[in-house]
């Protein structure tokens, strides 16, 4: 059995903390480091939270049941307007996989904090808050909740680019504002159409609400994905990321791309798909070919960058339009696959954003064509980036070699030429990655980055439980799919039109 507050636990836990940092002192180092191990802490409890709820889970289905009723957390809020809301958390099999990927890479930014010297307090304060909000969303499962938590990730990211960003922070927080709100506001109307025009009085998001259909659905279908869309970062929403994730410092980079931008990717299967499944069956092909451009788009932008924050910034762009065209096939192989391909990038990406960032401490430069030979000075450093590379591009052994395969093994036989074209682009921004790891590693060793420190204790503390998840989602697929299946059976009953 698990326990019925467990999620309460996990989502508020850092929110708690934050508050307690409050009345702490900031005024020396020891009050840094105080300030840092809380939030390390915290984070720490939270992640082995989800492991054992992850874990309490697969033994829960290895023995022929599902996910059990004591893991949900139901209680009456609001029924004072024309429909009723809940405090109601839940996690299956979709939010699960999620919530254990942001859990590891938060702890892990806790860890890079250290690197952060100024306004200490109010960076872990903000980092806490992000990780509550974004926890909160994983686990919602009542629209009104789902907003309140969405709406609440905005500010932290906002506050940190605009205090701790670089050069062009200014403008890089103004146009992530502006794109947040607007996915946001898009969001909010989806939800009101759902809530309104059901007519089941109700804001729970796992009632299904068959009475939605016609041009209503078809609205609602077209909001969600736009904020999606947005929020995820693909074409031609992207430029926001790019800059953000540009200007942001790495840890605060590494979230936004590895987790937040994440959320949309989440929201469009679990309610994109999950209540407008008629639409999205009648518009796969348009988002389909979203997906096809986007892909194309990323690959070939990311070859004409030479610095490194925004040749991976569009290489993701590239990437996460594999999530459209899962959302385009509808097939459970696919939603299973695009589940862990999530986990995967997350981890491939959020890990290369601090290895960059890493670099650009050492180095003093983001060119790529001013790096070279680094792997005789930082040897550590360079095979790091290469186990991300590896998950990035979906080599055997880790994560994202599973996830691709049912991906394309998926789509495949619905969309053949999309999913060949699709295939052929991420190839192209394959060969990118590997071009860009030749040349920032090997060759001749250029005379100013022959003193080039390589990775310490600090660096290999937030960097290898990242290769720990990797590898063991690489090796281990079989032990995710029944989770993620379980929680996708939902979908794919509604999209099947039960």
């Amino acid at each position: 059995m698990i326990p019925s507050i467990l999620l309460t636990c996990i989502v508020f836990l850092s929110a708690i903390a934050c508050v307690v940092i409050i009345v702490l002192p900031d005024r020396s180092a020891e009050d840094h480091t105080r300030l840092r191990t809380l939030g390390l802490f915290a984070s720490g409890i939270q992640l082995l939270l989800a492991v054992v709820f992850a874990l309490l889970v697969q033994i829960g289905l290895g023995a022929g049941g599902g996910v059990s009723s004591a893991s949900e957390e139901n209680h009456s809020w609001f029924t004072a307007f024309s429909f009723t809301s809940a405090y109601h958390l839940t996690a299956d099999g979709i939010s699960l996989v999620l919530l254990v990927l942001s859990t590891v890479l938060f702890f892990c930014v806790f860890f890079h904090s250290w690197r952060v010297h100024e306004r200490v307090k109010l960076y872990i304060g903000l980092m806490l808050l992000l990780e509550t909000a974004v926890d909160g969303v994983l686990c919602s499962s009542d629209y009104v909740l789902y907003l309140m938590f969405w709406g609440l990730s905005i500010v932290p990211i906002y506050v940190m680019l605009r205090v701790w960003g670089g050069p062009e922070r200014a403008r890089a927080a103004a146009r992530y504002l502006v794109f947040a709100l607007t996915s946001y506001g898009l969001l909010t109307l989806a939800v009101l159409l759902v809530i309104v025009r059901a007519g089941q009085h109700t804001s729970d998001l796992t009632t299904n609400f068959q009475a939605l259909a016609g041009p209503v659905a078809s609205a609602g279908f077209w909001l969600t994905l736009t904020a999606c869309g947005i929020a995820l970062g693909v074409f031609p929403f992207h430029r926001w990321l790019i800059d953000a994730q540009s200007e942001a410092p790495a840890g605060v980079g590494a979230v936004l791309i590895g987790v937040v931008s994440k959320l949309g990717a989440y929201t469009l299967i679990r309610v994109g798909l999950g209540q407008f499944p008629a639409a999205a069956h009648q518009y796969q092909l348009l988002v389909v070919g979203f997906a096809v451009v986007g892909a194309i788009w990323g690959g070939l932008a990311a070859l004409a960058q030479d610095d490194l924050r925004r040749f991976l910034g569009y290489s993701n762009v590239a990437q996460v339009s594999l999530i459209l065209l899962a959302a385009g096939t509808q097939t459970s192989v696919t939603l299973v696959g695009v589940v862990l391909f999530i986990l995967a990038q997350g981890l491939s990406s959020g890990m290369l954003v601090l290895l960059g960032g890493v670099l650009e401490e050492r180095v003093r430069s983001r060119s790529i064509r001013a790096l070279g030979g680094l792997v005789t000075a930082a040897p550590r450093l360079a095979a790091l980036w290469w186990v991300a590379v590896f998950t990035a591009i979906g080599i055997p052994v880790f994560a994202g070699f599973s996830a691709e395969v049912m991906l394309f093994s998926g789509s495949f036989p619905i969309h053949r030429i999309a999913t060949v074209l699709v295939m052929a682009s991420l190839v192209v921004t394959a060969a990118g990655l590997v071009w860009v790891g030749q040349r920032v590693f090997f060759g001749p060793l250029r005379e100013t980055l022959q003193r080039t420190r390589d990775v310490g204790t600090l660096e290999l503390a937030y960097l290898l439980p990242i290769v720990g998840a990797i590898v063991l989602a690489g090796v281990r697929p079989g032990a995710l799919t029944p989770v993620i299946t379980n929680g996708v059976i939902q979908i794919t009953t509604r999209l099947a039109g039960g």
